[in-house]
């Protein structure tokens, strides 16, 4: 009894924290005795009552070695699994199945495609094990309900039936939902867990043409025409202030935004990264920490998109699982912070500043070694840079 009392607390404090820093922010102040959580590595914090949950009713697993790496990305296949495992009309015996050969998840994108959901590694084995961002979650959720909605529609869903709040506190914007930031293994219980008490969802104030979906019924999008619904930035201010919430205008000061982003968590995903925002994130000061006034030739260059990405993955791999230097929860890369020094030449040398943990500055030296695009060597720069 003492167990679900704390578990339905938790649950209110937390509403809609899978997407929201402030509430995310909240829970960690918030001290909750919980005994024996079902992984090794799953402490005490704001997600353990979901994780919990979760995994007691079997929609989650852990590793072979009793992990469950809250942190970590959750993969398109895996959110296939725990939405399949969820819903009450999947066939368990189905979705359960394993063939030689093919993706362990196979059997389940065999079972949701009866329902149309916006999956894309239906067929392509390297989606499926690529990370899911919030945006595809969106379009997903509002199709399992019976919504064909496309991003845009599917974030102001989202916001309108209260199943986001966004990642910056104190707005209700498009950019501010941050659609191309993955979600994690640990955020993904939290929405679950959520999403198990909504009742019928809306879309502008209708219901989907084919009913209401109960919180754990897939109803899909099958017959169901895409939404011609343009949905404008007005709109998204007109919701935010029916919420309670006014939503700051375009052009708004730099140093409030700055202040915003220092108080919500730092700099989590490129989304954030506004122009104004890089500028200041290059005027922080050397770009290795050897250099005591900056690095001495060169300057903040262009890339190529497809190079970019290379480094990026690279970058972003050796931060996570690589080094002992750092214990990265978000890595952020952007192709406006990447720096070399003598452009053209044999000597020429590559950087990026890169954001670890919302807060600090790092730089990458990466090169290509004949083979691969790689981290040469990686070192922090700022220790916090809103301070």
């Amino acid at each position: 009894m003492f167990k679900k009392s704390i578990s339905v607390l938790l649950a209110v404090l937390l509403f809609l924290s899978i997407f929201s820093v402030s509430a995310i922010a909240q829970a960690k102040e918030f001290d909750v005795i919980f005994l024996n959580p079902p992984f090794s590595d799953v402490d005490l914090y704001w997600a353990t009552s979901a994780i919990t949950w979760a995994s007691e009713e079997g929609i989650v697993e852990g590793f072979p070695d009793g992990t469950f790496k809250p942190f970590q990305n959750v993969t398109e296949a895996e959110f296939a699994a725990i939405l399949a495992r969820y819903a009450k009309n999947t066939d368990k015996d189905r979705i359960n199945q394993k063939e030689e050969g093919k993706h362990w998840a196979q059997a389940i994108y065999d079972e949701l495609i009866k329902w149309q959901l916006p999956f894309n590694g239906y067929t392509n084995d390297k989606i499926k094990d690529s990370a899911i961002t919030r945006g595809q979650v969106a379009r997903i959720v509002a199709a399992k309900n019976g919504f064909n909605l496309d991003e845009r529609q599917a974030i102001y869903y989202m916001y309108e039936n209260d199943l986001s709040s966004g990642m910056i506190p104190g707005r209700l914007t498009f950019e501010s939902y941050e659609k191309d930031k993955p979600l994690q293994r640990d955020q993904v219980t939290q929405f679950i867990m959520l999403l198990n008490d909504k009742g019928i969802t809306t879309f502008m104030g209708k219901p989907s043409e084919k009913g209401g979906a109960e919180a754990n019924e897939i109803i899909g999008i099958v017959d169901v025409p895409k939404d011609t619904t343009v949905i404008t930035d007005e709109m998204f201010d007109e919701l935010a202030e029916d919420k309670g919430i006014e939503n700051p205008p375009k052009s708004e000061n730099v140093d409030e935004l700055w202040e915003s982003l220092d108080k919500s968590g730092g700099i989590t995903s490129e989304s954030q990264l506004t122009p104004e925002i890089i500028q200041k994130i290059k005027d922080l000061g050397p770009m290795e920490s050897r250099f005591p006034e900056g690095t001495p030739v060169g300057g903040w260059a262009v890339i190529d998109d497809d190079l970019f990405e290379k480094y990026k993955a690279s970058i972003e791999d050796y931060l996570f699982n690589k080094t002992s230097q750092v214990d990265a929860k978000s890595v952020v890369v952007c192709k406006d912070l990447y720096w070399e020094t003598k452009p053209g030449q044999s000597t020429n040398r590559h950087y990026f500043r890169v954001i670890v943990n919302g807060r600090e500055a790092w730089y990458a030296t990466v090169g290509f070694t004949g083979k691969e695009y790689k981290v040469l060597d990686v070192g922090r720069g700022v220790l916090d840079i809103f301070n």
